[in-house]
């Protein structure tokens, strides 16, 4: 839509009023007493109309003519963004706290539409979308500064004003600086919600600009298209988000340097520690928690509970910056023990630490230790705080991550449907614990390989997790890596491709973000045949997690057979160095059975797959995967439409290394070691009790079998997950 400008023009500042004038204004017409309860509508038609009845013009121009005009009457260096239902008195009071804050002075002009704009010429005449249009946004162009005045904090109604939306999308375009104001009132209520946990998310969850309305429907219409077309209403949010956290955080701060006493400074510094967890500063979260727990610990000791609180949370902290879980496992116990002594078992704090432990320990690979302890804080959890108690169903996603990797599949689906159905209903389908726990919810069906499930509500979360936490935050990141890998699944893989190359353009500090993008990045170019570039990217996720975790790990375990399959398709195992060095990868992971590991198990009965596993070869490979009585059931059916001809076999590596090592000997007729060799293989094949029907025939030297048959090698493709 063109406004008459370009940016090669000079835009000369609309006039506006001082903030000194509308102190002014409040006294020629009774004082504050006067203006008690009255909303900035209100004074417009009990005041500013009658005072402007002479000249029939914009409050900013009647003032003009006056003999002193020219003190109030003046270029605007603000635009300020309201809504006509706010309390006129609370409006004048923001914006006098924000000039102090900013070091302004309160003979400054700004842009009020309800003084500049002519209100009796709006009586008399209804004006289209556009006239306002190009009147907000030439205005705001020019001025260059926006203020928003915020009331309540957490759910202002300017954002629910479409109009005020336009102001904030102007913004953007026009590259403006954006600021809010906050009353006393809500200043004071600030303060006192942030320090309940949760708060932050709460408010996140219920500022959503899309939501607003205006009272001529068109007039949405039109913004929206604008928002739509050239910003979206995401980074609408997030500029609102951004500019609310700076806000708080300036407000923690100021607690903290006016603490009165070290254990509110303590509190304060605790608070703070929590907002930069929920936001993703983690490093600075930790340091925030290491502050404090010094401080309660010098100044209190063993004895006060805050200690252990403030450790815990420096645990938690260092679990997401990846720091050795041995160390954390640790750290933790020891805060359990002490909060049991202190608190008693069914305390908040303890439920907490009780949470960290068993999650710490799933993290760990210990499933058996650590699901009777979640589920032992699930139940207390549920019973002492209740079961829409946010903390409730955080322990029921950790439950659900346990079962995950206990391979109890359909339990763990369970747990995650009742979990994410409880949050929505609690908190709404845009509360970031939402996105998060949708996501887990997908996990579960990706696991069970209904793929089409998963993906809506891959995409659901990370829309919404963009919106309030941010595109760079660890949670939206790890949720697109999923939403990427979904993609793959369903076969789109330009879609998958485009958003985990741009998952991997992000500042990744979190291990096991980054190696989740590599590892989905890596799926996706073994899908696409581009096994070098499959192979960079699997080499760096099993460094990272080897280094993190060690080779025993389950989650090193679960990268190998991708890897496995890339080795084929690259023909690695046609030379003995690379049979050796994968089997000892074998070894080191505990995977030598003639078998497949517990996250490889079938997808049509969720049992272990034992011998060779079956794949449908035009499904995206690592997708699919059934047992031989699967097979023989047409389980495939059920899943896939490509038909019985489509499936392939192959067998579990350490049976296929055996097998690719005799190959390679008896091509170079080793005869010698390849006799040693076949020993070897048939003892493997004895003790794993693999079929006759299935073992390599015993070559002669002449390279015939030992029936007389010429070696025919059988090829056969790694399709599996």
């Amino acid at each position: 839509m063109e406004d008459g400008y370009t940016d090669s023009q000079e835009i000369a500042k609309p006039l506006g009023l001082s903030l000194t004038y509308f102190k002014r204004f409040i006294e020629i017409h009774g004082g504050r007493t006067a203006f008690e309860g009255l909303s900035t509508g209100a004074v417009c038609s009990q005041f500013l109309l009658p005072y402007t009845a002479t000249t029939k013009l914009s409050l900013v121009e009647h003032v003009r003519q006056l003999p002193d005009g020219h003190l109030y009457a003046k270029p605007a260096t603000w635009f300020v963004s309201h809504a006509w239902s706010y309390l006129f008195l609370d409006v004048v009071d923001a914006l006098t706290d924000f000039f102090q804050e900013n070091d302004l002075d309160e003979s400054l002009a700004v842009w009020f539409c309800t003084f500049c704009n002519n209100q009796h010429a709006i009586q008399d005449q209804i004006y289209d979308f556009e006239h306002w249009f190009g009147i907000f946004r030439s205005s705001l162009r020019a001025i260059g500064n926006v203020v928003m005045v915020m009331s309540p904090w957490n759910d202002p109604v300017t954002l629910k004003r479409t109009w005020c939306v336009f102001e904030v999308y102007a913004s953007v375009v026009e590259n403006a600086r954006f600021e809010i104001a906050m009353g006393r009132s809500q200043k004071a209520s600030l303060i006192q919600d942030i320090q309940v946990r949760g708060a932050f998310h709460e408010m996140l969850s219920t500022i959503k600009s899309d939501k607003s309305e205006t009272t001529v429907p068109s007039d949405r219409d039109g913004i929206f298209r604008l928002i739509r077309d050239e910003v979206g209403f995401v980074e609408l949010d997030r500029m609102v988000f951004d500019v609310m956290e700076k806000w708080m955080f300036r407000s923690i701060d100021h607690e903290i340097d006016a603490a009165p006493t070290t254990e509110i400074q303590a509190d304060w510094i605790m608070v703070k520690g929590n907002l930069l967890q929920d936001k993703g500063e983690y490093a600075q979260a930790k340091d925030a928690f290491q502050t404090a727990y010094e401080i309660y610990r010098r100044d209190f000791g063993e004895d006060c509970p805050d200690t252990w609180k403030a450790l815990a949370e420096l645990a938690r902290s260092k679990l997401t910056l990846d720091h050795p879980l041995d160390e954390i496992e640790v750290i933790l116990e020891e805060v359990l023990r002490h909060d049991i002594r202190l608190l008693s078992k069914d305390h908040e704090d303890t439920l907490a630490s009780m949470n960290n432990l068993g999650g710490t320990y799933s993290r760990q690979g210990k499933f058996d230790i650590a699901l009777p302890l979640l589920m032992e804080c699930y139940e207390r959890r549920r019973h002492v705080l209740g079961e829409e108690h946010q903390s409730v169903r955080n322990t029921m996603a950790e439950i659900s991550i346990v079962l995950d990797n206990q391979n109890r599949l359909d339990d763990s689906l369970e747990w995650s449907l009742r979990c994410f159905e409880l949050q929505t209903r609690v908190c709404g389908a845009d509360h970031p614990d939402t996105g998060r726990m949708q996501n887990n919810l997908a996990m579960s069906y990706l696991l069970l390989g209904n793929f089409t499930s998963a993906l809506p509500h891959l995409k659901a979360a990370h829309e919404a997790l963009r919106r309030s936490l941010g595109p760079a935050h660890l949670i939206t990141l790890m949720t697109q890596a999923n939403l990427g890998n979904a993609c793959r699944l369903v076969g789109d893989y330009t879609t998958a491709e485009e958003i985990l190359l741009d998952s991997l353009e992000h500042d990744l500090s979190s291990q096991v973000v980054k190696t989740r993008c590599l590892t989905n990045m890596g799926l996706l170019w073994l899908s696409t045949c581009q096994y070098d570039k499959a192979m960079a990217c699997y080499k760096e996720a099993l460094d990272i997690t080897a280094a993190a975790y060690g080779r025993k790990h389950p989650s090193y375990a679960r990268s190998l057979p991708p890897m496995f399959t890339i080795k084929m398709k690259m023909g690695c195992f046609e030379h003995l160095e690379e049979i050796a060095a994968f089997e000892m990868e074998l070894v080191d992971t505990q995977w030598t059975q003639d078998s497949w590991k517990d996250s490889m198990a079938c997808h049509g009965c969720r049992r272990e797959i034992h011998g060779k596993l079956f794949a449908c070869s035009q499904c995206p490979p690592h997708a699919l995967r059934f047992c031989h009585a699967c097979i023989d059931l047409n389980k495939p059916a059920s899943y896939c439409k490509h038909g019985a001809d489509a499936i392939e076999s192959t067998k579990p590596p350490q049976r296929y290394l055996h097998e690719q090592r005799l190959h390679i000997m008896a091509k170079n007729s080793n005869w010698v070691e390849y006799e040693q060799q076949y020993a070897i293989y048939r003892a493997y094949c004895d003790d794993k009790q693999v079929a006759e029907s299935e073992r390599l025939a015993k070559l002669d030297m002449g390279g015939t079998t030992m029936d007389g048959h010429l070696n025919g090698r059988c090829c056969e493709t790694c399709w599996f997950l």
